[in-house]
């Protein structure tokens, strides 16, 4: 009779009653088994067996059972082992012997095993599935989990993916939780110790491994002392875990089988409780099992994988240490493996190495010299970590060698042997030749670190611009298949190109060509020198190619670089271009408006680029107040030069380029990214900074251009000001100017002009001798009267007739403007009209011929009379003076009339003329003396009484008075003291009250009334 530990049952009977129970459990699981013919012995690997309930068995060794109970295979109410899921605050998962799950998902039959029969490195897969039941909203989650297992290993993998439908509750207080638990036998010791660690590859581990010593079966904790929790031992036959593949632990706990099979939350490992997994292994012997937990919080679909691993730690005896290698190689890295095999079959059959346990050593090489590099080292192991190490070796000359091992940490019962795969034979012997190991080329700067791109593809290996004309250094190196430096490299007939990019590789148009020989010495690594002569011309993305025609071997650079001009220069221009600007030189071009050209070249014949014009770096000519901006783009250079056709200037005069101000800042485009040239510290930089030198990603002039130009404005433009000054006030006269008595002009315009570009901007450089407007020149104006009704318009006689607006100094242009005041005459038309309103206008030009629009002066037109004075016949006493009224008349509908508004017109007495006296009245008797001033049209003269004369006869009788419009004629008289006449306007200006004197007659004697003389007598 067989005894059972308690989980299991302590009496046969017990035992026979369940047997027909059993049977039935069986018939009703669908079971695969993956490995079906392994399990039996070390070198067939794992034999799983897999239920549709989740529940597993594993067969090792002696086809011995893994888990508990270890003669059984699921489905079996003995194996308590299996998947459970968490669901709503309810367990769903298989029943057995120990725990009735309080629910049961639904399963689908376990999937065919594919492929139906193992071999070496092919995983053999199948699928489980189950659903967990739904609640009263909608499904349940849902559980897909692929088996594989790959012969001979010592674990089977589940990958698994769950869907938690969206009604579905789930949250942080209420999760969806996965479990998987087992209950360990280790191989028969059934008692164990708890362990877990991350291993090397980052993965957590979490499982049992035996122990010297005892428990009782089925009992709890022991006290006897686990050697370590955080490692495995050395040499154990069997270890039972989880390990993680894809996706973390949410929580692990190693411990006592029974406390799993609970719902107590004080029970670490209990998969029934509320709480999580505890995070602890059992660090005192005990009879053990183990389970890991996944979480979810909410609704979706998750995928996790992890490994049960049923390993060991212990090395086993085998027949030899096997070294494979393909028996000679050139000095290029090749690659050896090593292996221990269980039996003395050479080659090793794959399922014939040993799997588990660490079996360390050191490769030998003999003899020591010619040195044969080893990467990553000489040293090597295998067993659970790998069952076959490979390690790389490169030779440095031609030799050959006995290859070997030392320093095993077991060694093997026939020894070690060596296979040379090249013609499957049984030798330990290995030669290097003498090619060069070479199988690729990299160029990079000279002196700087090289970077292996391919195990590092976001590392460079730099070319900087460079100049054309001067010299520059690229290092070559010669690369090995895995990108590292052939170090031992050498050839005599190697050629090393500069060529042209296509598509980011090396074209076949080459530029230049160095023949370059290499040396075992150089290490793998060559400069190469280009002499200032080597590139005719400037190339925008070049590589270097490299070529070892012998061996049929080339490599392109990782990186393109440009090779820029030094400098731009102006070779032409259609504009006047001279060192000493003036401003009287043609041709001229309207600032803003008329386009002129540019021809740049690089003074080579390969420069592609579009150069630029800065305006910061444009300078004006001498006093210039500003400097003015250019407009337009130069074409794409072709064959070093580059043409610009319209171009415009914003300013009067001339403009020069500084230094660097013309320019090109995409030549080197392929090197600004990269920050292989310098594009902000020095960008223009020629001399290179730095070892190796980075230099400018820009080019331009070195030196001050000529000055370009002569450019004029565009136009003016005239702005009326106010206030329109006229001579009479509110009216003026036809023909009304300044008379010898009076400094007011007939009307009076002030105005400014500003010289403008085609923008409309102001041409701040219109001044000075740039200025070709004559401020002074009243022609020059073209200025206009409308309607003129046949007046002539002209200056005023007054000096100055044009000055500043501020003063009567004459105007000047300052920064392209001027403010004017000009004093005018509208001459007298040649017949009477009546008043009307004139609009004056101006329109200057220079003698550039820049003009403005006809611009209005007067806003709402000048009012202007046609004018002339009458003198009014008077009569009166001879005792008396007498009043003769004048009159300054304007044209009215065919009539003249008083010229309301008047008092601008004055009358100096010596204008008067006095002749033909008549009666007792002597020339002389009467006289006027001043000068008469007009109020509204009349002015009122006053001839002195003639009286009694000497002989004692009344003065009586008349006499003509006749105003002198004209020059004064000889012999007239008026009087006074001053016998001679004057102009009744001054300077013999007639017309502005016509060419005919006015002539009155005053009489005296003619009484108005009957009484002649009355005199009041008072007493």
């Amino acid at each position: 009779m067989t005894v059972f530990r308690w989980k299991h049952a302590t009496v046969v009977i017990w035992l026979l009653c369940l047997v027909s129970l059993f049977s039935a459990e069986a018939t009703k699981a669908a079971t695969v088994t993956l490995n079906a013919n392994g399990g039996s012995d070390s070198s067939n690997g794992l034999k799983i067996f897999i239920n549709d309930n989740s529940q597993i068995q594993v067969q090792r060794l002696n086809s011995s059972g893994q888990l508990y109970q270890p003669d059984r295979t699921p489905a079996n109410n003995r194996l308590d082992n299996g998947i459970y899921i968490r669901g709503n605050n309810t367990i769903y998962g298989p029943d057995h012997f120990a725990y009735n799950a309080p629910g049961n998902y639904t399963t689908q039959a376990m999937t065919a095993v594919t492929p139906a029969n193992a071999s070496a490195g092919n995983a053999q897969t199948t699928r489980s599935q189950f659903t967990v039941p739904a609640n009263n909203i909608g499904g349940g989650p849902q559980i897909t989990i692929d088996w594989s297992y790959t012969y001979p290993y010592d674990f089977v993998t589940a990958k698994v993916s769950i869907y938690i439908p969206p009604l579905y509750p789930v949250s942080s207080t209420n999760p969806v939780r996965y479990y998987h638990a087992v209950d360990t036998y280790l191989g028969g010791s059934d008692c164990g110790c708890g362990v877990r660690y991350v291993d090397t590859n980052g993965k957590q581990v979490a499982g049992t491994y035996p122990y010297a010593g005892s428990c009782s079966s089925g009992s709890g904790n022991t006290n006897v002392q686990c050697p370590s929790s955080t490692s495995l031992p050395a040499n154990l036959d069997v270890v039972e875990s989880f390990r993680e593949r894809d996706g973390k632990f949410s929580r692990y706990c190693v411990g006592n089988w029974q406390t799993f099979w609970s719902s107590s939350n004080s029970s670490a490992c209990a998969i029934g409780k509320s709480d999580q997994l505890s995070n602890t292994v059992n660090t005192t012997l005990t009879d053990t099992g183990a389970a890991i937990e996944y979480d979810f919080t909410l609704p979706g679909t998750y995928t996790f994988s992890y490994d049960f691993v049923v390993g060991s730690t212990l090395v086993p005896d085998y027949d030899h240490l096997e070294i494979r290698h393909p028996g000679s190689s050139s000095l290029c890295p090749v690659d050896i493996q090593v292996m221990a095999c269980l039996v003395s079959t050479m080659p090793c059959p794959d399922d014939q190495l040993i799997n588990s346990g660490s079996l360390t050593g050191t490769l030998t090489i003999s003899p020591s010299s010619p040195t044969v590099t080893v990467t990553p080292d000489a040293q090597f192991e295998v067993g659970n970590a790998r069952t076959i190490d490979t390690l790389t070796l490169q030779g440095s000359a031609a030799a050959t060698y006995t290859l070997g091992a030392s320093g095993l940490t077991k060694g093997p019962m026939n020894g070690i042997k060596c296979w040379n795969t090249a013609n499957n034979s049984q030798s330990c012997s290995f030669t290097m030749t003498n090619t060069p190991c070479v199988s690729t080329y990299e160029c990079m700067e000279s002196g700087m670190t090289y970077n292996n791109l391919n195990s590092n593809s976001s590392a460079r290996n730099p070319i900087y611009t460079k100049i054309l004309a001067q010299s520059f250094d690229l290092d070559v190196v010669a690369l090995l298949s895995s990108g590292a430096q052939s170090s031992g490299y050498n050839s005599s007939g190697l050629k090393v190109d500069l060529v042209t990019d296509s598509n980011g590789s090396c074209s076949t148009n080459i530029v230049v060509t160095k023949d370059v020989s290499f040396a075992a010495s150089d290490g793998g690594r060559k400069k190469v020198t280009f002499s200032a002569t080597d590139v005719p011309r400037a190339y925008p993305n070049l590589r270097c190619q490299v070529r070892d025609p012998g061996q049929n071997k080339s490599g392109c650079s990782s990186d393109n670089f440009a090779i820029r001009p030094q400098s731009l220069a102006v070779t032409n221009t259609n504009t006047a271009s001279s060192s000493s600007p003036s401003s009287t030189v043609s041709p001229v071009f309207k600032a803003g408006a008329d386009n002129f050209s540019l021809t740049v070249s690089s003074g080579e014949q390969g420069y592609n680029g579009t150069p630029k014009i800065s305006n910061a770096l444009l300078a004006a000519h001498p006093g210039a107040p500003v400097v003015g901006q250019v407009a337009g783009s130069f074409a794409a250079a072709s064959s070093g030069a580059s043409t610009g056709t319209n171009f415009t200037y914003s300013e009067v005069g001339h403009f020069k380029i500084s230094p660097q101000g013309l320019y090109d800042d995409t030549f080197t485009a392929v090197d600004q990214s990269k920050g292989d040239c310098d594009n902000s510290g020095s960008p223009f930089d020629n001399g290179g900074a730095g070892t190796p030198p980075k230099y400018g990603c820009r080019f331009g002039n070195t030196t001050d251009t000529n000055y370009f130009g002569r450019f004029i404005p565009n136009s003016f433009r005239v702005d009326a000001s106010s206030p329109v000054t006229l001579a009479c006030g509110n009216f003026v006269y036809y023909g009304q100017d300044t008379t010898a008595s009076s400094a007011a002009p007939g009307f009076i315009t002030p105005f400014s002009i500003t010289a403008l570009n085609a923008a409309g901007n102001t041409t701040q450089n219109y001044t000075g001798n740039y200025a070709r407007l004559d401020l002074t020149n009243y022609s020059l104006y073209r200025f206009s009267a409308s309607p003129s009704n046949g007046a002539t318009l002209s200056a005023s006689a007054a000096n100055p007739a044009i000055s500043k607006t501020t003063d009567n100094t004459a105007p000047i242009w300052g920064n392209g403007t001027t403010s004017v005041r000009v004093r005018h005459k509208l001459s007298r038309p040649s017949s009477a009209i009546n008043q009307q309103s004139v609009v004056i206008s101006a329109q200057p030009q220079d003698s550039d011929n820049v003009t403005s629009t006809q611009t209005a002066l007067t806003s709402g037109g000048i009012a202007f009379r046609y004018g002339r004075l009458a003198v009014i016949p008077a009569h009166g006493s001879e005792l008396l003076a007498l009043p003769v009224p004048i009159e300054a008349q304007y044209y009215k509908d065919g009539f003249y009339v008083r010229s309301q508004g008047d008092a601008c017109t004055t009358i100096d007495s010596k204008s008067i003329v006095m002749k033909n006296y008549k009666g007792n009245l002597a020339a002389c008797e009467t006289f006027m003396n001043g000068t008469y001033t007009a109020n509204n049209g009349l002015v009122k003269a006053i001839l002195s009484a003639p009286k009694v004369g000497s002989d004692g006869r009344p003065n009586v009788g008349s006499v003509d008075l006749e105003i002198n419009l004209d020059n004064a004629v000889p012999g007239e008289v008026t009087c006074q003291s001053n016998a001679g006449t004057v102009s009744a306007i001054g300077g013999g200006k007639s017309d502005w009250f016509g060419t005919s004197d006015p002539v009155g007659r005053a009489s005296f004697g003619i009484y108005k009334a009957p009484i002649i003389y009355m005199r009041e007598s008072f007493q």
